[in-house]
């Protein structure tokens, strides 16, 4: 489970998809008879019409993950950004109080669901097709399978196994300063801002948006 205070805690579906959208590379953790057992994969949501949708992406076949004992209790995905430091100088009250220590802002989507591992080849097939054409959308001439030869392709996928994820639970949250008064929102802001860097433009813009 993870931990969420209520004031960080985020619901709406839309902001959730199109967060594991901006921030596809997941890590997997699984149960498995030795431990617990990781890896860090590209992945992309799929609206199945059930109540959360389904995670779909690829591994290697030697990964210890593709083993179907490990298929008895559900996986845990975490899809997170890198945040950003958040600095106590930043907020007015603390000239007045001192009253304010650092933190750091973020944001995580933890799902869990039940897997299935894909080997068909039309299944690997319809993953790789849909990974390859939404990383490639920004491109000038996008790449896609059709531009290898299809042996190429086929050898490629006798290597990797497919991971479908039909979710059962979604736990997210945004910390973006929510907690703060609108004054010390807007000092973090500007505190962000001076640094003049992307990371920190970002953060401050989704600062911005916090009611």
């Amino acid at each position: 489970m993870l931990f969420i205070p209520k004031v960080f805690k985020e619901d709406n579906f839309e902001n959730i998809a199109a967060f594991i959208k901006q921030q596809p590379q997941a890590t997997i953790v699984a149960q498995t008879a030795t431990g617990l057992e990781a890896c860090h994969i590209p992945m992309y949501w799929q609206n199945d019409g059930s109540e959360f949708g389904a995670l779909y992406g690829h591994m290697t076949k030697i990964n210890p993950l593709n083993n179907n004992d490990n298929l008895a209790a559900p996986w845990l995905i975490i899809f997170q950004d890198t945040g950003h430091y958040i600095s106590p100088n930043w907020y007015p009250s603390k000239a007045a109080t001192h009253k304010e220590v650092p933190t750091w802002n973020y944001r995580s989507v933890h799902v869990t669901g039940d897997v299935s591992l894909l080997t068909e080849p039309e299944a690997l097939i319809d993953i790789l097709s849909k990974q390859t054409a939404d990383f490639e959308a920004n491109q000038s001439h996008p790449w896609s399978l059709d531009d290898a030869p299809k042996s190429y392709i086929q050898a490629m996928c006798r290597a990797i196994v497919g991971i479908r994820v039909d979710i059962t639970n979604v736990q997210v949250q945004f910390k973006l300063s929510q907690n703060k008064t609108a004054e010390n929102r807007a000092g973090v802001i500007a505190g962000l801002k001076q640094l003049r860097t992307a990371k920190a433009d970002d953060m401050a813009a989704l600062i911005q948006k916090v009611d």
